[in-house]
């Protein structure tokens, strides 16, 4: 029989998952979809549920002189609202799903749902983000692209609980988001970009690229970014065609009901296109 633990402080969550299997709940925005029959049932869940929305120690904002962290049970709402949280992030939120659900979703749900198409992973790839996990014996911080490795696999422990994502500051980098869906929200995405750049003296000191919906995680390639970095503006771009190229090898789309592969390469490289253009 499948068992509803409420717990009321972090400490007895850990508790509970340290001694039963459990999915975790915060907004349940996924969670729900996952598990959800035709219309008159209510969902499969098929082991217990660790119920986390109301735990406050799990809701806070805050920066210090290393970033910001942004506590697991935070909703989207108040990330967007917030006046420390980057800029490519709470844009990254405005075209995330509709209001209603960004009003119950958390970015810890997001990562954990660990989605191909997860709006909101694609800019915490571009900065760095880490992902700290706690248990009942102890915590691990885990970088954001470590932490995902496939299609809804990640590396957590069933007695971990994701208690925060934490995103480097970035104060010089100029940011570069696109998404392409069925509409400008509420839609899934086809495709999504970020980008980011820093020109001191006419030389790219920083260039990143990370891409959504196209592999069966983000894709961003530090090895190649690299390659680019120390150009001046004008040369980066001269070598657009060799950018292009070598992020064409990662870029992987599939055919489903969305849209096919061809349109999405065709649109990922256009996208990467258009952000070397803008850089200056």
């Amino acid at each position: 029989m499948v068992k509803h633990h409420i717990p009321q402080s972090l400490k007895e969550a850990l508790k509970i998952l340290d001694q039963h299997d459990c999915y975790i709940m915060a907004g349940g925005t996924d969670l729900m979809v996952m598990k959800h029959q035709r219309a008159g049932l209510i969902p499969n869940f098929d082991k217990d549920i660790c119920y986390i929305a109301n735990l406050k120690e799990l809701q806070y904002i805050f920066e210090d002189e290393k970033g910001v962290h942004i506590g697991a049970g935070t909703k989207f709402v108040d990330i967007e609202e917030s006046l420390i949280v980057p800029d490519l992030i709470k844009q990254i939120i405005h075209e995330l799903a509709s209001p209603n659900i960004r009003n119950m979703a958390t970015m810890a749900g997001n990562i954990a749902n660990a989605s191909p198409a997860g709006d909101s992973i694609v800019g915490l790839y571009l900065l760095d983000a880490t992902v700290e996990l706690v248990s009942a014996h102890g915590s691990r911080v885990v970088p954001v692209d470590e932490f995902i490795f496939g299609v809804r696999k990640i590396h957590r422990k069933s007695n971990e609980l994701i208690k925060e994502i934490f995103i480097p500051h970035h104060d010089d980098l100029n940011t570069y988001w696109r998404k392409v869906g069925s509409r400008a929200a509420e839609s899934i995405s086809k495709i999504t970009f970020a980008g980011g750049y820093q020109v001191e003296d006419g030389k790219v000191v920083d260039f990143r690229m990370a891409f959504g919906s196209v592999s069966i995680t983000c894709v961003r390639r530090k090895e190649i970014e690299k390659k680019y970095i120390g150009m001046t503006v004008e040369e980066l771009k001269n070598h657009t065609d060799d950018i292009v190229a070598d992020m064409s090898k990662f870029v992987t789309p599939i055919t489903d009901q969305r849209s096919t592969k061809e349109y999405r390469f065709k649109v990922a490289m256009n996208i990467l296109k258009d952000f070397i253009n803008v850089i200056e």
